[in-house]
């Protein structure tokens, strides 16, 4: 808006408020620039002293307010006064600051993914226990895939924590920072899973609502207030461009002032604002210009995850392997099967550099000697009691931290830089009894053998049989069951040891060969892959199905090339584990050193990396937009008479 305006001297932080008035005068009313004024026609005779009497206004505000008409009292003019109390100059205080509505603190809506716990809810969202309980009672009982849970947030519950945001169409990094009074940059930094390609909708996401609070400054800023009010009595032929120009103010704030006139007729008398610029000190947010565009996030983006986004592949692949007990069987093997695989890589267009840091060493020895070293991929081998300071190592240095082993490990749930390799047990178990009753739940089910109270499978499996299907049996009283040649059955195989096992395997092969005819298969336990090599012609005589993390199939031409590469290399064969510790290893490296190498330090890059392992196939994929990552591939592995094993891999949706 350009006027004929005065700059006046700084003003501080007082704030001048005018009295109110008195009584309603009965005065017509005008709205100026926003504010609403009485206003009096000038009469002959009348006096300033007078009129401020009559209506009882304050002498001092009417001549401030009235600096031309005060001085010469015309008749015919105007004197104009606020209806109620104005604030000239406001200090902007912490109060004024603006503040989310508790109306967009809308209530989070989770649906439940298999494998999920109500613990691991609570702690994905910072819901107490206890509220979930007293929402949802049956719950303290399990929860089921496809259940919708429902927590309402307030402004109480998201202090000093976040908000969590279900993205709807038309919604924008920006347009989100904004509504909640916090930037795009807290916004990623709260959702590393996030960026500006991967912003979607249906996606849950963090906000720490207010935030912007840290951004505010008091800063000298110019202002432009309504000084005084003048009136203009319309001459022949005057339009609003001649009157703007007599008066110095712009023609559209003169329509603004004069809002029921559409064009000025002669001796119609008009509101003439006179608009002044002050310098006043106000609290004002620190904008960031690259918000506003989608090339400037992608630079705030790269910033926070410390990528160069000119280059396409990194040149040099840092990777620290930390190993649990370096002169362990199982981290010895794994080492030399991660060595088989850079040897692989002789031609590769990067460069591998590898250190090997003793994870026996404190925590502060152990961080000292990553930070001499500089890594971008760091692979750990604990299996149980997983470092949680190696997690925080990663998410402060932006890299990817691989756990290959510790499938009791949670730190994936709330660390974006962990990724986690073999599927937790809660995962593992729903997957593996999912698969189970979509395949078999027509047959009857035959449950074998003393119940182990820890085999979550079973359970899960006999809840979803249709009941009256399902039959406990003594190992004994299967040899005596009565199957008939038309039938479908499953059984599930409770043992676990050996000779037990040799036992199932042994009344089984006799029920084939009594009942030809009858359609039966049979789960044996996760445990009975690391006996494979004692029962595998049993396996195959019976049709057995194992439930598995991983498995290395010594007939595949893969598995035969890199074992004779192995006994090459070291002179001796893979020690027999389970998982293979070498073959482990071999996929680690060949997946990881070239995944980090490609996406060149965006871990939220799509991999073109061929996932398929010898022993462990990866499909990783982020459990949420502010954790980490998990692979959740498991497989049933079906035995066949032919020799052959089917890896029927399961993915899960999470």
């Amino acid at each position: 808006m350009k006027i004929n305006s005065r700059l006046f001297p700084i003003v501080g932080l007082m704030a001048a408020v005018l009295p109110a008035v008195a009584s309603d005068p009965g005065l017509p009313k005008v709205e100026i620039l926003g504010k609403e004024y009485y206003y009096h026609d000038i009469k002959k005779g009348e006096s300033i002293y007078g009129i401020a009497k009559q209506y009882g206004w304050d002498l001092e505000e009417l001549v401030r307010l009235n600096p031309n008409s005060a001085s010469d009292m015309k008749k015919g003019s105007r004197l104009y006064y606020p209806t109620g109390r104005v604030t000239v100059v406001s200090e902007v205080t912490d109060e004024a600051l603006p503040q989310v509505a508790d109306s967009v603190y809308e209530p989070i809506r989770h649906v439940v993914k298999k494998g999920e716990t109500v613990y691991g809810i609570s702690k994905k969202y910072n819901v107490p226990l206890e509220t979930i309980y007293a929402a949802y009672p049956q719950a303290k009982y399990g929860i089921k895939a496809g259940e919708t849970l429902e927590f309402q947030q307030s402004p109480e519950q998201v202090s000093g924590r976040y908000l969590y945001y279900v993205v709807k169409p038309g919604d924008t990094l920006y347009s989100l920072a904004k509504r909640y009074h916090t930037s795009v940059e807290d916004i990623l930094k709260a959702n590393p899973g996030v960026s500006e390609r991967s912003f979607r909708i249906g996606d849950t996401i963090r906000v720490a609502v207010n935030s912007n609070a840290t951004r505010y400054h008091t800063e000298l800023v110019e202002e432009e207030r309504l000084a005084s009010i003048d009136s203009y009595k319309v001459k022949k032929n005057d339009t609003w461009k001649s009157i703007s120009k007599k008066t110095g103010v712009d023609v559209e704030t003169l329509k603004e002032a004069n809002e029921d006139t559409v064009k000025p007729e002669k001796n119609e008398v008009i509101n003439i604002p006179v608009v002044e610029t002050v310098k006043v000190e106000k609290e004002v947010v620190r904008e960031d210009p690259r918000e506003l565009s989608a090339d400037g996030i992608r630079e705030i983006y790269d910033s926070i995850h410390n990528i160069d986004s000119s280059v396409e592949q990194l040149h040099e692949v840092r990777v620290a392997l930390l190993l649990d007990e370096p002169t362990s069987r199982k981290d010895v093997d794994f080492t030399r099967g991660f060595l088989l695989a850079l040897d692989g890589m002789k031609e590769a267009p990067f460069k591998v550099s590898m250190k090997v840091v003793d994870g026996r060493k404190s925590s502060t020895s152990v961080t000292e000697e990553l930070d001499e070293f500089g890594p971008n991929l760091l692979v750990a081998t604990a299996d149980k009691a997983f470092p949680a300071f190696l997690a925080d190592y990663g998410e402060t240095n932006s890299l990817e931290v691989v756990n290959v082993f510790d499938v009791r490990n949670e730190l994936y749930e709330d660390n974006p830089s962990m990724i986690q390799i073999l599927p937790p047990s809660s995962l593992f178990n729903e997957q593996v009894s999912g698969r189970i009753i979509s395949d078999y739940s027509d047959r009857e089910l035959l449950m074998v053998g003393v119940k182990d109270e820890n085999d979550a499978i079973a359970d899960l499996v006999a809840a979803g049989f249709p009941e009256g299907k399902v039959r406990n049996l003594s190992l004994s009283s299967l040899a005596e069951f009565n199957l008939t040649d038309d039938g479908s059955y499953l059984i599930y195989a409770f043992p676990q040891k050996r000779n037990e096992v040799s036992e199932v395997l042994a009344t089984v092969k006799n029920i084939h060969e009594a009942h030809p005819v009858a359609d039966i298969a049979i789960v044996g336990r996760p445990s009975w892959v690391t006996i494979e090599d004692t029962f595998k012609d049993q396996y195959n005589d019976c049709d057995i199905i194992i439930p598995a993390r991983c498995h290395l199939d010594g007939e595949r031409s893969e598995v035969k090339e890199f074992n004779d590469r192995f006994e090459a290399l070291y002179e001796q064969s893979p020690v027999k584990s389970f998982p293979n510790f070498a073959a482990s290893g071999y996929d680690i490296a060949n997946y990881f050193v070239n995944s980090t190498a490609r996406n060149g330090g965006d871990f939220n890059k799509d991999s073109d990396i061929d996932g398929k392992g010898i022993q462990t196939d990866f499909r990783l994929k982020r459990v949420s937009n502010w954790g980490g990552f998990l692979n959740p591939v498991v497989y049933l592995l079906l035995y066949r008479p032919s020799g052959v094993v089917d890896e029927i891999a399961i993915v899960s949706n999470q």
